[in-house]
C-alpha cells in the first residue's frame, strides 16, 4: 500500500473532480438563462443518445492499460508494445466504423424519435454526428492519456484530462452565452479532444517516448484476443450508460423534456457532492491491483477496512449536506428555488448515499480483475430497472422511477458485498458490521434531517446555509467516532510527519 501513490492520485483525482463541478455548476445555468429548461433537456436527451457508445471503450482501456503495465513493469516491454498497439489498431477501427455507419442519423427522424421541439430533424442531426465521432475519438485520447499509468505517472495524464475538459466546458458556456446551435456545441467537444490529443503526444515524446503509439508492433490476432477480456469490463460500462443515459432518454419519452431538466439538475447536485466519495474509492484502484498480484491479502484487507472507513464516515456528510443545501443551490446556482422539491431531494439523497456504499465495494471487484459475475449481474438489473420503472412513472411520475431505482441500488449492493466476502481467503474474510452500522446511523440522520429539508423552502438562504453546516457538522462528528477514524488521521499524519522530517548528518 503506497501512501504517496495514493496521495498523488488524490489530488489529480480531486482537481478533475473540480472540473466535474466547474461543468456541473456553469453549463446547465447558462442553458437555463439563454434558451430555457425544455432546450436543456432536449440536449441531454441527445447527448445521451449516443453517450453508450462509449462504454465500448471501458473494457479496451482498462485491460490494454492494465496489462500494458503488467508486462512492461515485468521487463517484457516488446509485448507491452504490442497490447498498446493492438489496442489503438482496434479503436481506430472503431472510429471508421462510427464516422461510416454513424451516417445513417441523417436518414432517421431523430427529431420525432426524441420528441425534440426545439431544434429541426436536419440540425439534430448534425450535432448527434459530430457526438457520435466524439465519443468515438474519446476513446483513443483516454487510452493514450491513461498510459501514463504504465510508467508510474498516471497523475501526469489524469492533469491532460483535466486541462482538457476545462478548455471545453469554458469554450461551450461562451458558445451557448452566444446563443450557439446544438451542432457548434457538439464541434466544440469533438475539437477539444484532438486538440489536446497532440499535446499528449508532444509531452510524451519527450518524457517518456516508450507510450509513443506506434502501430508497427501488434498484430489483428491479437486485437481480436483483446476483445474477449474486455467484454465484461464492456458490460459493466453498458450498465453505467443504463444507469446514467438511460433513465433519461425513458424520462424524456414517457414524461417529457421538462421532466428531464428537472431530474438531470436533482441529480446533478448529488453528482457534485458524490465526486468527493469517487475520489475516495478512485485514487485506490492501483493499489488494488498489485496487492491482488502480489498476492498480498493481509495488505489488502487493510486497506479495504481503512478505505471503507473514509467512504462510511463520509456518506453522511455529503448526503445530508447536499440534502440541506439543496434550497441555497437551486436559488444561487439555477435562480430556480420554485424547481426545489424536498421529496425528489430526499429520494436522491438516499440514493446517493447507497451509491457511495456501492462504488467503493465495485472498486474491488474491477480493479482485482474478478468481475466477471458482476458484470452481467448489473447490465441485467440495470435493464430491468429501466422497464418496470416505465409503468412506476406512468403512476408516479419521477418518484416512481426514484423508488424504482433505489430498490435496485440496495439489491445490487448487497450482492456486491457478497462477491467482496467471496473475494478474500477465508481468514481475511469481511465483516459486514460495519454496513450495518451506517445503516442505522443513516436512518437517524435522515430522520432528523427530513424536517429542516421540507423547511427550509421557505426559510431565508442565510438560515438555510447554517443550517446545513450545523446539521452536517454534527454528523461529521458523531461519524468519526461511530466509524472509528481516529487511526486513518494517525496513518496520515506519521506519514508527513517522516516525509518532512528533517534527515540525519552523515557527517
Amino acid at each position: 500500500m503506497n501512501v504517496r501513490r495514493i496521495l498523488q492520485l488524490l489530488f489529480t483525482s480531486l482537481l478533475g473532480q473540480g472540473i466535474t463541478v466547474i461543468s456541473q455548476l456553469l453549463i446547465p445555468p447558462f442553458f437555463l438563462r439563454f434558451f430555457g429548461l425544455e432546450v436543456y433537456g432536449e440536449w441531454i436527451a441527445l447527448s445521451a443518445s449516443v453517450d453508450y457508445l462509449g462504454t465500448l471503450n471501458y473494457g479496451i482501456q482498462n485491460y490494454a492499460n492494465n496489462q500494458t503495465t503488467i508486462l512492461y513493469n515485468g521487463g517484457d516491454v516488446k509485448g507491452a508494445k504490442d497490447i498498446q498497439a493492438s489496442a489503438f489498431r482496434l479503436l481506430l477501427l472503431l472510429f471508421v466504423s462510427f464516422a461510416v455507419l454513424g451516417v445513417a442519423v441523417f436518414f432517421i427522424p431523430i427529431a420525432s424519435l426524441l420528441h425534440l421541439k426545439h431544434e429541426n430533424a436536419h440540425v439534430a442531426a448534425l450535432a448527434l454526428y459530430l457526438l457520435i465521432l466524439r465519443v468515438a475519438f474519446n476513446m483513443m485520447f483516454s487510452l493514450l492519456a491513461n498510459s501514463y499509468m504504465v510508467v508510474g505517472q498516471l497523475h501526469r495524464g489524469n492533469y491532460f484530462q483535466s486541462a482538457q475538459r476545462l478548455f471545453m466546458v469554458l469554450a461551450m458556456a461562451l458558445a451557448i452565452f452566444l446563443h450557439a446551435s446544438f451542432p457548434v456545441l457538439a464541434a466544440i467537444q469533438l475539437g477539444s479532444l484532438f486538440l489536446f490529443f497532440f499535446l499528449i503526444l508532444i509531452d510524451v515524446s519527450r518524457t517518456a517516448p516508450v507510450l509513443l503509439p506506434d502501430l508497427r508492433y501488434g498484430s489483428w490476432k491479437q486485437v481480436r484476443q483483446i476483445i474477449k477480456p474486455s467484454g465484461h469490463f464492456g458490460l459493466i460500462a453498458m450498465a453505467g450508460f443504463l444507469t446514467w443515459q438511460g433513465p433519461v432518454l425513458m424520462i424524456q419519452i414517457v414524461l417529457g423534456s421538462a421532466q428531464v431538466g428537472i431530474f438531470q439538475l436533482v441529480r446533478t447536485v448529488f453528482q457534485m457532492s458524490r465526486q468527493i466519495l469517487s475520489i475516495a474509492s478512485n485514487t485506490i484502484s492501483q493499489d488494488i491491483t498489485l496487492l491482488v498480484g502480489k498476492n498480498d491479502w493481509r495488505q489488502l484487507r487493510r486497506l479495504y477496512d481503512l478505505s471503507e472507513r473514509i467512504v462510511l464516515f463520509l456518506i453522511p456528510i455529503v448526503s445530508i449536506g447536499s440534502l440541506l443545501m439543496c434550497p441555497f443551490l437551486f436559488t444561487v446556482w439555477l435562480h430556480k428555488r420554485n424547481l426545489y422539491d424536498w421529496k425528489l431531494c430526499c429520494m436522491m439523497a438516499i440514493i446517493s448515499a447507497v451509491l457511495g456504499i456501492k462504488e467503493h465495494k465495485t472498486q474491488f471487484q474491477s480493479s482485482s480483475n474478478k468481475h466477471e459475475d458482476l458484470s452481467v449481474f448489473i447490465l441485467v438489473g440495470y435493464a430491468a430497472m429501466l422497464l418496470v420503472s416505465i409503468g412506476t412513472m406512468k403512476f408516479l411520475g419521477l418518484y416512481g422511477f426514484l423508488g424504482t431505482w433505489l430498490l435496485w441500488e440496495m439489491i445490487q449492493t448487497q450482492f456486491v458485498l457478497g462477491l467482496n466476502d467471496k473475494m478474500f481467503p477465508k481468514e481475511y474474510r469481511i465483516s459486514t458490521q460495519p454496513i450495518v452500522r451506517l445503516t442505522i446511523f443513516m436512518t437517524i440522520a435522515f430522520l432528523l434531517a427530513g424536517y429542516p429539508a421540507y423547511r427550509e423552502v421557505n426559510w431565508p438562504l442565510a438560515w438555510t446555509v447554517v443550517c446545513a453546516v450545523s446539521v452536517t457538522a454534527v454528523f461529521g462528528i458523531a461519524g468519526y467516532f461511530v466509524f472509528e477514524v481516529d487511526e486513518i488521521r494517525g496513518l496520515l499524519a506519521s506519514r508527513f510527519k517522516n516525509r518532512f522530517a528533517p534527515k540525519a548528518s552523515t557527517t
